[in-house]
């Protein structure tokens, strides 16, 4: 086989999704049953990460869980709509996965929004802006309470893309190769950082520095960087606990809500009963699975601290206070002012946090 269509083969996910009585329903039956769907669709994340701890092969990773997603999208359907995942860049690079989705080159991605926001400038909030959720409880409320939700699925919309949430409940934070107890110790400090999360850098008077992701390991052990921000499991992927000399995990700037994105025109051709699977069950499904990868993100924490002396910070609740402040004050009227989708969105983000006495 060519290397062109070795990179280009596709990935049937299966595994076992540990949920509720209620996620576990019996499967949908219909006259349309034996009417199978294929959507072809590509991932941002590696389906293969490397095990750790307790986690054997096909457990570790962000791919993990959209394994759970699909074999819960296969019994609820009885097996109807069949998706096979091509890996990151095998279709179109993951920087225009958003307008392969749109375009119909493939019926479904998963990934982040950050990784298009120059296009669509919402999804700085989709992923969380800055100190939006203390915690994905709050994330979750904010979608489906708070309106959230439609107001994403409608700026989606105009792309041509149907959009859902995923959750994963990720630890994310700023890996250091200094000490760092207080806000004041990133002043001054290089950290490997994107999108919205360069805006929290600067605030702190910190320099955001633009290198690929796989160049951070050697970044930091040469000092070209002092350190970066990102999720936690980083520490194990990327072995950057052998570098590293902490993290500050509290506060998180955010919780890096990850997504599936569906061509709209495909999914409006689905059987009625699919629409309605997907629309009012699979946001959930996610949210209910999170608790793996959380646990997984505890896991690579206290390894990293146990065998490699790495240092976990937690910021005081006055200085969480200060900089969250000082984020609404200075990096939210930036993102607001995006677009009249973003202002709107901004608005029920600071309504929901004055509601929790955060402002």
């Amino acid at each position: 086989m060519s290397n062109r269509m070795s990179r280009r083969q596709f990935l049937k996910t299966s595994a076992v999704v540990a949920g509720g009585a209620a996620l576990m329903a019996s499967p949908v039956k219909t006259a349309h049953s034996q009417s199978v769907i294929k959507w072809r669709g590509q991932t941002c994340f590696p389906s293969t990460v490397a095990p750790y701890g307790p986690y054997k092969q096909g457990q570790t990773g962000l791919f993990a869980g959209l394994k759970q997603w699909c074999d819960m999208l296969s019994k609820r359907t009885n097996g109807r709509l069949v998706i096979e995942w091509a890996e990151p860049g095998a279709i179109v690079p993951i920087t225009e996965i958003d307008k392969a989705v749109g375009q119909g080159v493939v019926q479904i991605s998963y990934g982040m929004g950050s990784y298009f926001a120059g296009r669509i400038p919402e999804t700085d909030i989709e992923t969380g802006g800055i100190f939006f959720w203390e915690d994905e409880a709050q994330c979750y409320e904010c979608l489906h309470k708070y309106g959230l939700y439609k107001m994403l699925q409608k700026t989606y919309a105009k792309h041509n893309i149907y959009w859902q949430p995923f959750h994963t409940n990720a630890i994310v934070g700023v890996g250091t190769m200094f000490p760092a107890p207080n806000p004041e110790a990133i002043k001054g400090k290089k950290l490997r950082t994107s999108g919205i999360w360069g805006e929290y850098v600067k605030m702190l008077g910190g320099t955001p520095v633009a290198i690929p992701w796989g160049d951070v390991y050697m970044g930091a052990k040469l000092g070209t960087i002092d350190g970066w921000v990102a999720g936690i499991a980083a520490l194990e992927e990327l072995k950057l606990k052998e570098v590293a000399k902490g993290a500050v995990i509290s506060p998180a700037p955010n919780n890096a809500l990850c997504q599936l994105i569906i061509n709209k025109t495909a999914y409006d051709k689905l059987p009625k009963d699919i629409q309605e699977i997907l629309q009012n069950e699979a946001p959930h499904w996610a949210y209910a699975a999170s608790s793996h990868w959380r646990n997984q993100c505890l896991w690579v924490m206290h390894n990293a601290q146990k065998e490699y002396g790495a240092k976990i910070y937690r910021w005081s609740a006055e200085d969480t206070d200060r900089i969250t402040k000082m984020a609404v004050e200075t990096i939210y009227p930036k993102m607001a002012a995006k677009s009249a989708d973003c202002a709107e969105m901004i608005k029920v983000i600071k309504q929901q946090m004055k509601d929790y006495g955060r402002l």
